[in-house]
């Protein structure tokens, strides 16, 4: 899987990145996109955006959070399927990284240190789990 991991100053206090992912639910593998804003002030707190893309059509679009909490990334996530109804509850989860190398020391380090190497992690919602990756 290609990761290409890009830097934008989206104002002096915001940084933006974005990139790709793979996971697995079960047998079957997904892929697509995310975005991150961090804050230089608080790099170990970070929001953004993700889509999940089979074909050429967004099949979930939703929003994530995480925050490094002793030597872990934990975060949740929501998603709208893409066909859902209007007022259609959203799917909600958690995820967690586990990033081995020492030189990633904030959410920022690990977000950005994707270009450089692969990030994993694992995800849940409800009984369904299934692992993630980010890699260059």
């Amino acid at each position: 899987m290609f990761c290409a991991v890009a830097v934008a100053a989206a104002s002096q206090s915001t940084l933006q990145l974005r990139g790709s992912w793979r996971a697995t639910a079960g047998t079957r593998v997904v892929q697509g996109a995310w975005t991150a804003d961090v804050n230089p002030t608080t790099p170990n707190l970070a929001q953004g955006t993700w889509t999940l893309i089979e074909g050429n059509r967004v099949v979930l679009r939703g929003t994530w959070s995480a925050q490094k909490e002793r030597g872990a990334w934990r975060g949740a996530w929501s998603a709208l399927v893409g066909a859902a109804r209007a007022g259609s509850p959203p799917m909600t989860g958690t995820w967690q990284g586990s990033v081995k190398a020492s030189a990633l020391d904030t959410l920022t380090d690990m977000l950005q240190g994707a270009a450089q190497t692969q990030i994993d992690g694992t995800w849940r919602s409800g009984g369904i789990a299934g692992s993630w990756s980010i890699v260059r």
